[in-house]
This record gives C-alpha cells, structure tokens and sequence, in this order.
C-alpha cells in the first residue's frame, strides 16, 4: 500500500541523488587544475554509487513498514510525523544557505571573504598527503553513531512497550515505532550532511559555519572535492531494513566497529604488508576480520528477538569475517564505507537463505 505521506521524502531522496549526479558528471568532465589536483580515479564512481543510494533510498521508503506487520492509519501516522521533522528540520539548513547567499550577493567583500577562506582551506590540505591518527579516531567515531542510534532505540521501544499503551493508542506496534525512530534520526542527518557537503564542494561561500567545524575537523584530503563518507554509510543500511534484526544492527556496526579496529590497529601496529606495496598490513586484517566476526556474534545474541538458531549466527558471524576481509584487502577503487555493509549484510542474508 502507498501512503501519501511517504512522498514528499520520496522526492528529497530523488533531488539530492540528482545534484550528486550532477557533480559527478561535473567533475569527470572537469578541466580545472584545482579539481584534477585532488580528484581521484575512483571519484567519479564513487559519487554515482552515492547518488544511487539516494535514488534506492527514496524508492524503498514507502515500503520500509511492510515487513513490521503494521498497516493502516498507524502508518500513515508514522510517515506524516516523519515527513514532518525531516522537512521542518531541513528547512532550518536551507535556511541558512539561503541566508548567506543572499548575503553575500549584497556584500562582494563578504563573498571574497568566504572564497579565500576557501582557499586558505584547500593550501592546508594542498601540503597535507596523509591524515593523522587523531583524524582517523574521530572520522571512526563519528561512523559509530548509526549503530548507537538503532541500539538507543531498539532498546527505547520496549521500554516504551512495557510501560505505555503508545503503540495500542497509535495503532502501530514496537517494531514500527523503532523503525519510524531510527529512520527520522537517520535521514535528518543524511539531509543535513549532504546539503552541508553539496555547498561545500559547490558554492563555498553558502556554507553555515557549523558545517565548517564539522567537515575540516575530520575531512580527508581526498576528500577536499568530493563527498564525505557519512551519508553512503547511513544510506547503506537502508536495504537492511527489511532483513532480520540481527542482520541490521550487525551491518551498522560491522561498517564501523571492524572498520576501525582494522584500520587504527593497522596504522599502529602493522608491519608487514599485504599485498605488496599496499598501505594495508596483516595485523590491520586480522584485527578487523577478528572484530567482524565478533561484532556480528554479539550483536546477534543480544537482538536475537526471532530466536535465530546458534549455528546460523555462527555461519552468518563467518560470512560477514570472510566479505569483510576480502574488500579490506582487494578493493581499491569503491569506497569501502559503501562495500563494507552492502556486500557483508548481502553474504549474511544469503547465509540464512541456504540454511
């Protein structure tokens, strides 16, 4: 069933994809010295994986309450509230660049202000080739908070269960109203990050100075014209949705808890190297397959709602060690933040399928 409500996030979903394609194709079709000096060759893939995130994403919404078993004017509750606080919150972001446009349409000098800020910015991360440790920790804190989010919630809406009449009054039931939290929270960030990133990368002087402090505290130099991770890690969780509990919250953490066990306990500890002339080393592999396989076990205990059989969190815990050290080690052109979650949450489902 289409609910009416669901549309009007549909279409902010189908309009970010489209300015995203459209800077890829800008940017592969570039010229400009400045651009060539930080593109990469996988940059132009890349952004248009991102823009068919957006583009899954807003086709898969008005469909995310079918596997909870909720229907009806609970739903349409449900996806009214949401369209609600993402567009009202968004508005706020709009606002802002709005705002310095306009400002700096009145004030030349506040717009070359902006543009040399721009430049001083790109110089800095002109010398700068490699990004530090203390870089690195917060962009893998940052990657945590998805899986915080879902855990709050998950948690939260039995709470909820057990101590109201929400869900009766409502007409919804736990599983919806968790989705309907984790959602909302999650794509108001993508709105914001990708709106924030989209002026960052395409019209400087518009961005809000909160975006500032958050992008240049943890962007990486090849990321000085592209877009950040952020959103392309949220957004991979979405087809996830309609997959078992265990699977969901398993790929939200294996994305960033693995990720940066390997990475950290690589750039620390790592010696020797694989394959050749890689950045990579073994130590980062074994301690990112190990987390893999870990994180996807305990995760699967403590949401283990369907009561999943050990030997399938077992085999799934294997699938997702063995796809996660295989693209750690063998993928060099897609972004890993994108190949990560879709690839191993893909092998656990496929798992459970042949069981």
């Amino acid at each position: 069933m289409f609910y009416a409500w669901s549309l009007p996030v549909l279409v902010m979903f189908v309009i970010y994809g489209g300015f995203i394609m459209r800077h890829a194709v800008g940017i592969k079709r570039s010229t400009d010295p400045e651009v060539l000096e930080f593109k990469e060759s996988a940059t132009f893939f890349n952004e248009v994986l991102l823009a068919g995130l957006f583009f899954a994403s807003g086709a898969l919404w008005p469909f995310i309450y079918e596997p909870t078993g909720a229907y009806g004017q609970g739903v349409d509750l449900l996806y009214a509230t949401s369209t609600v606080l993402i567009v009202a919150v968004s508005a706020l972001w709009y606002a802002q660049g709005t705002f310095n446009h306009f400002r700096c349409k009145r004030d030349p000098a506040e717009k070359q202000r902006r543009l040399d800020e721009e430049a001083s910015v790109l110089n800095k991360y002109r010398e700068l080739r490699e990004y530090s440790l203390g870089v690195d920790v917060k962009r893998k804190i940052l990657h945590l908070l998805p899986g915080l989010v879902i855990v709050v919630i998950e948690l939260g809406s039995f709470l909820i269960d057990g101590s109201t009449t929400l869900y009766a009054d409502a007409g919804i039931n736990r599983k919806a109203f968790a989705i309907f939290g984790e959602t909302t929270i999650a794509y108001i960030f993508v709105f914001m990050i990708a709106y924030a990133d989209y002026l960052r990368v395409a019209a400087y002087h518009q961005l809000p100075d909160w975006a500032k402090r958050w992008f240049f505290s943890s962007v990486k130099r090849s990321e000085m014209r592209t877009f950040v991770s952020s959103c392309a890690l949220v957004l991979t969780l979405t087809p996830f949705l309609f997959a078992p509990i265990q699977v969901f919250v398993s790929v939200a953490f294996v994305s960033s808890l693995a990720d940066a066990a390997a990475n950290l306990i690589g750039r620390r500890f790592g010696k020797r190297r694989f394959p050749k002339g890689s950045p990579k080393t073994e130590a980062g592999y074994i301690a990112g397959t190990g987390s893999a396989f870990f994180v996807v076990l305990a995760f699967s205990f403590v949401f283990n709602y369907t009561a999943m059989p050990m030997v399938s969190i077992f085999y799934i815990a294997c699938a997702a060690a063995v796809i996660f050290f295989v693209i750690d080690a063998f993928s060099k052109n897609v972004s890993d933040n994108i190949l990560n979650p879709l690839l191993t949450g893909a092998a656990m489902i496929a798992v459970l399928f042949f069981l």
